[in-house]
């Protein structure tokens, strides 16, 4: 069923009305929100030297085994392959019963900067 011509022409009318308005107004300013993660009271603070893939991760110059199941969080709180960490680190972890470390979440530095030092 074909489109009436009076419709086609005020929805064509409609969109260059709402295109020359949109020009002529000044430019939206969005707000940033960022996300806030409760990070667990128990965690310990450390800076984390990138992991070597052997097993093992260095957290304030001692050397730690990594639990099988171990999970590593970016500042945006998604979880992040091991090898993809290129850098030192702020972070703060958990470890689990036999003191391998199971958990780990990189910091922003506005997380460091209101987190109690340990």
């Amino acid at each position: 069923m074909p489109l009436p011509a009076s419709l086609v022409a005020s929805i064509i009318s409609a969109i260059i009305e709402t295109a020359a308005q949109s020009s002529r107004t000044a430019p939206v300013q969005y707000e940033i929100y960022s996300a806030t993660r409760t990070l667990p009271p128990e965690a310990k603070l450390g800076v984390m030297l990138p992991p070597k893939g052997d097993g093992l991760v260095v957290i304030n110059g001692e050397s730690l085994p990594l639990a099988p199941t171990a999970q590593f969080r970016s500042q945006q709180n998604l979880i992040v392959m091991t090898m993809s960490i290129q850098e030192t680190k702020d972070v703060v972890y958990l470890t689990d019963s036999s003191g391998a470390i199971y958990r780990v979440w990189m910091l922003s530095p506005a997380e460091v900067s209101v987190l109690p030092r340990n």
